[in-house]
């Protein structure tokens, strides 16, 4: 659950961000933007933790 706020958090910060960076104002390029971060810090996040080693695992 504290995962999905996170993402809740990135997501609505990137569509602010782009939304008053992109000169046209349109809400369309601010959620593929926006979208296309949050599925980044997603893949980010899911590699690392594929990736962490612990002493169970071995």
């Amino acid at each position: 659950m504290d995962r999905i706020r996170n993402y809740l958090f990135v997501f609505a910060g990137n569509f602010l961000v782009a939304y008053m960076i992109f000169p046209e104002r349109t809400i369309g390029k601010s959620v593929m933007f926006a979208s296309l971060m949050l599925l980044l810090s997603m893949g980010m996040d899911f590699i690392k933790s594929k990736n962490q080693h612990s002493l169970e695992q071995q």
